[in-house]
């Protein structure tokens, strides 16, 4: 059995968008990345600033995709 060291597999840490990114999900045509987003800070009309963060957004990538892996 060939192992291919570039091919990306669930759970690893790859480097997208200038940032650490976790695999999340890979198939044949396509992988999955959990992309973390900025907090954001919102003032309510009568209140103090709440700061919250939202959900990791989710970019498809080529399963085939030549991007640094940071850890396996």
């Amino acid at each position: 059995m060939i192992l291919n060291l570039y091919t990306l597999r669930t759970g690893d840490v790859v480097e997208y968008a200038g940032q650490p990114c976790q695999v999340v999900r890979v198939t044949e045509s396509a992988a999955v990345i959990a992309v973390m987003q900025k907090p954001r800070t919102i003032t309510p009309r009568f209140g103090k600033p709440v700061t919250f963060t939202p959900a990791p957004k989710l970019e498809r990538i080529s399963a085939q995709s030549e991007i640094p892996i940071l850890n396996r």
